[in-house]
């Protein structure tokens, strides 16, 4: 029974400085972009989630570090590579876009972040859920479901000119 107990204890993810760092430059940019799109362009519940799907995977991403859960983390990585890191190369680097580019590379950081950590500490299990998270979002329909719906808020988004009356 001890060493079960022994094993619960030391399979923790450990804290540093520089996750700290990360969650915190992560947690801001997904508070700053949930207050965007709920407040000033009033999107709505679906609207956030399908144009700013980074700042839940940024959620789940902290919450796991928070928590010290590896698999939490895995799953949050997985999303961030999904919205952060592939979002480096479908946004444009003008104008508003500017911002959510800023926020991608701290995903993309904490991302790298963590596959290290887990490669340091030979965590191959968390590094294929953390793919098995990223390649099955990939084919996540409701999201352009959602913007086939609404073609020119996609077609905001890719210009980086979003508006409340697209919302509308």
């Amino acid at each position: 029974m001890k060493s079960v107990i022994v094993k619960a204890t030391t399979d923790r993810f450990t804290w540093d400085k520089l996750g700290w760092w990360l969650v915190g430059l992560n947690l801001a940019m997904a508070v700053n972009s949930t207050i965007f799109f709920t407040t000033q362009l009033k999107s709505g519940l679906d609207g956030w989630l399908a144009m700013n799907s980074c700042a839940p995977s940024i959620f789940i991403f902290c919450l796991g570090y928070f928590i010290r859960s590896r698999a939490v983390m895995a799953v949050g990585a997985g999303l961030m590579f999904r919205y952060g890191t592939l979002g480096l190369f479908i946004f444009g680097w003008t104008g508003m876009n500017i911002i959510p580019q800023v926020g991608h590379i701290l995903m993309t950081l904490a991302v790298i972040y963590f596959f290290v950590k887990m490669v340091r500490s030979k965590e191959w299990d968390a590094i294929v859920v953390c793919a098995f998270v990223a390649g099955l979002m990939l084919y996540a329909e409701w999201q352009w479901n959602w913007f086939g719906d609404r073609p020119q808020v996609l077609d905001g988004l890719f210009r980086g000119e979003l508006t409340p009356e697209m919302f509308q």
